[in-house]
């Protein structure tokens, strides 16, 4: 049986810190909420992730989806230990994943990462992305 979620993001923020113990700036973050849909329906419950193209993997951008799919994004360093998350993220192009929750059934049953359609691109400022799942295989 998988950990949580939680457990599981909780490990990759615990990574530890730089040699020198300084850390990447977040530098400017953008607010980015939205609906997560699959087959034109919200999702329930979950976790998306905003993965940079091409990735940063000092940052790690998510959100925990909401009962009626609805998300707002978050970033935390990975080489933080404190685990400072900070609202928003980053300007620029990102491929999104969906891991469904352990109770959502309509997702497939499964809680195998699903890869949005397309990617998305988060801009200066407030933006509202919606994004969109590829129908569940029955």
């Amino acid at each position: 049986m998988r950990k949580p979620l939680l457990a599981l993001f909780l490990a990759a923020f615990a990574l530890g810190c730089g040699k020198d113990g300084s850390q990447p700036s977040f530098g400017d973050l953008h607010h980015v909420k939205g609906v997560v849909k699959q087959g034109g329906q919200p999702v329930r419950l979950g976790v998306v992730t905003f993965t940079l193209d091409p990735a940063k993997p000092e940052f790690h951008t998510n959100a925990i989806v909401g009962q009626d799919g609805s998300y707002s994004l978050t970033t935390v360093r990975t080489t933080d230990k404190s685990g400072e998350r900070k609202t928003g993220a980053p300007a620029g192009t990102y491929k999104v994943t969906y891991v469904p929750d352990l109770s959502d059934q309509t997702a497939g049953g499964s809680q195998d990462s699903i890869a949005a359609t397309k990617p998305v691109t988060v801009a200066a400022g407030e933006n509202d992305i919606p994004i969109d799942l590829p129908a569940a295989k029955r």
